[in-house]
C-alpha cells in the first residue's frame, strides 16, 4: 500500500523531485502526514509505503526498492493521472525511520555492491539518503551509504534506538562514519523515537522533553531545507543545517 502527496499545481510546475518514506517496525505508512503534506506544499511529490520490517533489514530494503520502482511505473494512474510526466526520477530522496532508516541505506548498498536491478531509476538518481533514528543490525559494510550524501536525524531522549553503546544494533553513528560523501547529523535534545511519527508509543526518556508537536515543526523545517539543498541546488539552504537555530 502507498500514500501519495503532491502539489495541487503540479501540472504547472512539474517535473518535480520524488521523496520516498519507509517506516519502521511497528509503525505505519500513514504516520508521516506532517512531512508529506509539508513537502508537497513546497513542490515535491512524496510517497509513503507499507514496509516489510518484521523479517528484518533485507526485506525492508527490498520493500523500498520495489515500491520506488512500482510507483514510477504507475504514475499514469496515481493522482488521477496528474503525476504522469511530472515526476523527475533523476532526483529521488529516500527517508527511512528506525528499521526503515537502515533499510534505505541497505537498499542503496544492494544496488551498488550487489547489482540489484532497478527498472525505473539508477544509483545516480538517488540524490540523498536520510535515516531517522536508524537501527544497525548489519555491519557498515552491508548497510553502507557509500558515496551518496547521507543525513542522520536522531533524538537524544530516544528510549528505543538510543545511539548508545549497549547494543551494536542501536549504534547508528557508525553509519555516519562509514559514509564516503557529504554527511549531516541533526540531533534533537528532548526528543524520543516516535515523536518523528504521529502515533507510535511514547518512549522518550529524560528531562526537558519537547513533545511530538514541537519535534515535527522542527523536523519538517530541517527536512525542507535539506531536500531543497540536495534536489534543487539551493546551497544557501545548508545554512539551516550548519548553523545553530539561535544564531539564525
Amino acid at each position: 500500500l502507498q500514500r501519495v502527496y503532491y502539489p495541487t499545481s503540479i501540472e504547472d510546475i512539474g517535473p518535480v523531485p520524488l521523496v520516498v518514506i519507509s517506516h519502521g517496525n511497528g509503525h505505519h505508512y500513514t504516520w508521516y502526514d506532517y512531512l508529506g503534506t509539508h513537502l508537497a506544499s513546497h513542490g515535491y511529490v512524496v510517497m509513503t509505503h507499507t514496509n516489510n520490517t518484521v523479517p528484518g533489514i533485507e526485506t525492508c530494503s527490498t520493500t523500498t526498492l520495489t515500491n520506488t520502482d512500482y510507483f514510477l511505473m504507475n504514475t499514469d494512474t496515481a493522482g488521477d493521472g496528474v503525476l504522469d510526466g511530472n515526476i523527475d526520477s533523476s532526483r529521488i530522496v529516500w527517508i527511512g525511520h528506525s528499521r526503515g532508516g537502515e533499510g534505505v541505506v541497505r537498499a542503496y548498498d544492494r544496488i551498488v555492491d550487489e547489482g540489484y536491478y532497478t527498472v525505473m531509476y539508477s544509483p545516480e538518481d538517488i540524490v540523498l539518503i536520510s535515516s531517522i533514528a536508524p537501527t544497525l543490525f548489519y555491519d557498515v559494510e552491508t548497510s553502507d551509504p557509500h558515496d551518496k550524501a547521507y543525513h542522520l536525524f536522531a533524538g537524544a531522549a530516544d528510549g528505543d534506538v538510543t545511539g548508545g553503546v549497549e547494543y551494536p544494533s542501536v549504534q547508528y553513528l557508525r553509519m555516519v562514519s562509514a559514509a564516503e560523501s557529504t554527511t549531516q547529523t541533526t540531533y534533537f535534545q528532548g526528543v524520543g523515537h516516535n515523536e518523528f511519527n504521529c502515533c507510535g508509543f511514547a518512549d522518550a526518556t529524560g528531562p526537558d522533553l519537547i513533545g511530538r508537536d514541537a519535534t515535527q515543526v522542527a523536523s519538517r523545517s530541517y527536512y525542507l531545507a535539506l531536500i531543497h539543498a540536495y534536489t534543487q541546488g539551493h546551497t544557501a539552504m545548508m545554512s539551516f543545517i550548519k548553523r545553530r537555530a539561535d544564531v539564525f
